[in-house]
């Protein structure tokens, strides 16, 4: 669980990305990406066959 600002929590995945100083280790965030739950539940986990040209 994750929680916002608020404190409130709510599902979810929080991913950061850091430049690391190889001499000093000290890390510099780049970028944070939240996960989106999904809204829909999916009926199946089969992928739908290919349509690439080498699989055709």
């Amino acid at each position: 669980m994750t929680t916002t600002g608020s404190g409130t929590p709510r599902p979810g995945l929080t991913i950061n990305v850091y430049r690391v100083d190889a001499e000093t280790g000290t890390r510099t965030p780049v970028k944070q990406y939240e996960t989106v739950p999904s809204t829909t539940v999916e009926k199946t986990h089969i992928f739908p066959p290919c349509t690439c040209p080498r699989c055709r």
